[in-house]
């Protein structure tokens, strides 16, 4: 028996569901399609409508440009107009007929950036970006790259950049890297620190799983190079425009690098940093202000209207979803980087999608909203949908399209005359569309088993709030997707004009001041000025409106981000002021007695400038499926699967669910459409770029021994190890790496890192009370007293001829002999005994004799919470955990394994001063070293600084590997990929 599907809505989601649906062969056998449609049009925040009072003139939502990547939508477009013309629905020679009529490729775009003049003013410098054209073809797929992939694709054209911006390049020489770099064939000599960044990158495996951990800390160290090298080059050089320009995308760039490697983005996707907004997350890792607020950085913004609530001084993206975006957009492209449709976006995408889906056999209902999703009264299926007819056509169906210029078209408005009651409602103009309350008309209901069996919803985020209020009450999934998701307004212009860019003064600006082709200045530019800060010529979209002559000469569409409050009757006034003010600064030809000249614009009959002015279109986008779905940070892992809501029977298209790009974009919506496709149809739809990496790595035997830990770890001696828990202080110091290399025995060494400051390397101090030791098989009650125990280890060593990164402590000093006579006999481990105290805030270690070694004061600032609350967590994570290496007197190298259950640790952070006594007996040069306090979260989530992390208190129960267990670590470290 046929299921009965409902799609509700009409975006590019549902719509793409639709024809995904009814692309399988035998669609019809399984399925009937029914697509529900508030109002006259479909589209959602995409349609666009024909004015037939102004000639056809074309009226957006506001400003739609394809971007290049856009792999899954043009797949699928072109394959809809090869089947228009195949199906005898639109002539071979009609216009957009093909999809190469329908889209036109554009290479660059413009910032607007400002700079200051010589006497201090600032001036407007458009900064050109020039996308060089490949022969891709766009919508044919493939791979894409992993993050590491397009880290590599970045860094070759910063190095590019670089290298054409005449900045100074300061060769680099960096012998003390050279014994790491030789294993991948180079030497430390290279034009400057980022190409010996990108030497090493293009050395390094595709997959960053297969690194070892020392791999991995030379690729973080090159990295910190290159950022001091950057900083340097910024403060100390005097850059023009274009080197300035340069610097703040090699500053970008690094710190994306060091962020990615920091937070495992490399090896886990780009989800794993989405918790941080993205300008917060390139601070901390190492960007300069200027480049982070820089017009470019602010442009990154204003393409998704990423800002919290509509405010400009909002930025609210997250770090992931932003990267992906970027980097796709840039590398991923093909034939251009954007691409213009030559119709309005309902004439290009929805129109076509509509006649092959009517042609298809699937039945439309326009004018029949949906008000209410029930579900059962177990919650476990989709049972009823309350539902309003809005007006009623003559006849069966209502026709919905028109002819402009010969292609079919939605109009701006319903067209009456085919409605019943059509004069009446004309003359009433109720908005069909207008989502400020719930739709309302004819109340009627669909029910599961009569009218549907399974449920598209294709509607907006921005219409859950009446559509799911069922279904949030139910359903805690649901609920905290609501409220983790936001969406955003906006408001959008567009001018018709009797004055062409040229004339406006745009080319001789433009041209002026950035490189780049100066017969080409049609473009895009955004980072403008509020409340309309992106701007779009749009004047080839001219031959398919309906003017007479003589028409306009140039059509300019703008669009921003707007606040929940704005008012929507003030947007054209609004709109003046702006021209008055700013416009005129991108059009200094526009400027009459130091106004917008209103005369420009073109409006037949008008007579005066109000009448100019009222005659443009103008539009707030306040509510329901009018908004923009935005991506702000932590949400990604709240957002909804298309085919797993938690309602059986229920399917989701939109860009808000979660499909790869977690962003408000047409291809995101595709992606989510089809999605739902394949698990509606249990089909196997391709999709390009749903996830960030490729297929799933399977380890081999090798990987099977990946657990360093104790309790896990799969060998047959491992259930019998030492246990315990701690009392006591952590702190990380930088210290002189000379001095440690002398303590370190024959056949180790200091491995490159980028914690520490070049010549110094990093320590970490332990003191700290031992309580309840014991072997894990032995009662607790017969373990060894309670002792104190104070240790050095010195982070990321190496030894020679036995890959890895390792810890090693020179020392070890303790009250108790058994324990110290186990870990010398047992481990290898320098223990020593030595007089210790430890009191409330103060520690001494000193030796048998009373000389005192080294002390430590700390001091707490803050309350005792979990590690996990820490920004710095997965810094001390890293080097707490490391494998420690020791030298046996018999046994030579020996391995082990602490696990200080630091997920969940107690900890406090503390202002920490060392001092060291006797250099020879604490083996660390002679002094006082300090260490600020453990960065914890709080108001305005405070972030990490990058390096060593602070100091803490620390509490927590240990366990250690058994000593038999040696081999089976080394093993595992030699084969052990680098995760973070």
């Amino acid at each position: 028996m046929k299921q009965k599907v409902a799609i509700i809505g009409g975006g590019v989601g549902a719509i793409t569901t639709a024809y995904a649906i009814t692309c399988q062969p035998d669609w019809q056998d399984r399925f009937e399609l029914t697509i529900y449609q508030m109002g006259w049009r479909l589209g959602g925040k995409g349609a666009s409508g024909r004015n037939l009072s102004q000639s056809g003139r074309i009226e957006e939502h506001g400003l739609h440009i394809w971007a290049g990547f856009y792999d899954n939508s043009f797949r699928l477009m072109r394959q809809a107009y090869e089947e228009l013309v195949s199906e005898g629905l639109r002539a071979s020679d009609a216009p957009l007929a093909r999809l190469e009529d329908a889209f036109v490729g554009l290479s660059h775009f413009f910032i607007a950036d400002e700079a200051r003049d010589e006497s201090g003013n600032p001036v407007l410098r458009p900064w050109r970006f020039d996308f060089e054209p490949n022969d891709l073809v766009p919508g044919s797929g493939g791979a894409l790259p992993t993050p590491f992939g397009f880290l590599r694709l970045a860094l070759a054209q910063v190095s590019q950049l670089l290298e054409r911006s005449g900045m100074p390049a300061a060769p680099m020489r960096a012998q003390r890297y050279l014994p790491d770099l030789s294993a991948f064939g180079l030497t430390a000599e290279a034009a400057s620190p980022l190409h010996l960044l990108r030497n090493l990158v293009d050395r390094l495996p595709g997959d960053l799983r297969f690194l070892d951990a020392g791999e991995m800390a030379l690729f973080s160290a090159l990295v910190g190079e290159a950022q001091d090298w950057q900083t340097s080059l910024r403060q100390s050089a005097a850059l023009d425009d274009d080197q300035r320009r340069t610097g703040y995308i090699i500053s970008l760039t690094l710190a994306f690098c060091r962020g990615m490697i920091a937070e495992g983005g490399f090896k886990a996707g780009f989800d794993a940093i989405d918790d941080w907004e993205i300008s917060d997350w390139l601070l901390h890792h190492g960007a300069s202000r200027e480049a982070v607020y820089s017009a470019l950085f602010r442009g990154c913004y204003d393409y998704v209207f990423g800002f919290a609530g509509g405010n400009t001084a909002q930025r609210s993206m997250g770090a992931g979803t932003a990267i992906r975006g970027l980097l796709r957009l840039a590398f991923t492209y093909k034939g251009h980087l954007f691409y213009r449709m030559q119709a309005g976006m309902g004439d290009t995408i929805f129109a076509p999608y509509y006649q092959l889906l009517q042609k298809r056999g699937a039945r439309f209902c326009f004018f029949n909203a949906a008000r209410r999703l029930i579900p059962d009264a177990t919650a476990y299926d989709i049972a009823a949908i309350e539902m309003v007819e809005q007006a009623r056509p003559k006849g069966d169906t209502y026709d919905p399209l028109i002819d402009v210029a010969k292609l079919p078209c939605w109009p701006s408005a319903p067209l009456w005359d085919r409605l019943e009651d059509g004069e009446a409602l004309a003359n009433a103009a109720p908005d069909f569309e207008c989502e400020k309350t719930p739709p309302e008309g004819r109340a009627w209901r669909l029910e599961k088993g009569r009218d549907f069996d399974l449920v598209v919803l294709g509607a907006s985020l921005g219409s859950l709030s009446y559509l799911a209020s069922d279904l949030i009450a139910v359903s805690p999934r649901w609920r905290t997707m609501t409220e983790k998701v936001r969406t955003v307004a906006t408001h959008a212009a567009q001018l018709w004009l009797d004055r062409s860019a040229q004339d406006l003064g745009w080319n001789a600006l433009a041209g002026g001041t950035a490189p780049g082709a100066p017969e080409d200045l049609r473009t895009v530019i955004t980072s403008f000025s509020e409340p309309l800060d992106t701007w779009a010529d749009m004047s080839d979209l001219l031959p398919r409106e309906g003017w007479a002559a003589p028409g306009p000469m140039s059509i300019a569409y703008f669009c921003s981000p707007c606040t929940d409050d704005a008012d929507r009757a003030t947007i054209a006034a609004d709109t003046r002021a702006w021209a008055d003010r700013d416009l005129i600064r991108m059009w200094p030809g526009a400027v009459r007695d130091g106004r917008f000249d209103a005369s420009i614009l073109h409006a037949p009959g008008a007579v005066d400038d109000d009448a100019r002015w009222a005659a443009q279109y103008y539009r707030r986008n306040l509510y329901g499926s009018e908004r923009y779905v935005l991506s702000v940070p932590g949400s990604v892992e709240y957002r909804l699967a298309p085919d797993d809501c938690g309602f059986s029977n229920l399917f989701l298209a939109g860009d808000w669910t979660r499909c790869g790009i977690n962003a408000g974009c047409v291809e995101a919506a595709t992606i989510s459409g089809l999605m739902a496709a394949r698990g509606l149809t249990g089909r196997p739809i391709e999709i390009v770029g749903e996830t960030d990496l490729g297929p799933d790595f399977i380890p081999g035997a090798s990987q099977s021994l990946t657990s360093p830990y104790a309790p896990t770890a799969p060998w047959p001696l491992t259930p019998f190890f030492a246990t315990g828990s701690i009392d006591g202080w952590f702190s990380f110091h930088a210290v002189d790496a000379a001095a440690l290399s002398q303590v370190l025995p024959p056949g180790m060494r200091l491995h490159a890192q980028g914690l520490t400051p070049p010549g110094t390397h990093p320590v970490a101090l332990l003191a700290n009370r031992q309580i309840g030791v014991r072997l894990s098989a032995q009662p607790a009650f017969t373990g060894y007293p309670d002792y104190l125990e104070a240790i050095i280890a010195i982070n990321h060593v190496a030894i020679d001829g036995i890959p890895g990164l390792f810890s090693y402590l020179p020392n070890l000093y303790l009250n108790s002999r058994v324990p110290q006579l186990v870990g010398v006999g047992f481990y290898g481990y320098n223990k020593r005994m030595g007089r210790l105290s430890m009191t409330g805030s103060d520690y001494h270690v000193a030796s048998p004799t009373g000389q005192a070694i080294w002390s430590g004061d700390y001091q707490q600032n803050g309350f005792e919470r979990r590690l996990m609350n820490s920004p710095e967590c997965g810094a001390v994570e890293a080097l707490c955990q490391q494998i420690v290496v020791s030298q046996h007197p018999v046994m030579g190298w020996r391995f082990s394994s602490f696990d200080f259950n630091l997920t969940a640790a107690r900890i406090a952070p503390v202002h920490a001063r060392i001092r060291i006594n006797d250099s020879n007996l604490a083996q660390l040069p002679a002094g006082e070293m300090s260490a600020q306090p453990l960065t914890m979260t709080g108001p305005g989530q405070a972030m990490r600084h990058v390096g060593l992390p602070g100091a803490f208190r620390i509490r927590t129960a240990w366990t250690l590997s058994n000593p038999f267990d040696s081999g089976r670590l080394r093993v595992l470290q030699e084969n052990r990929t680098y995760v973070k």
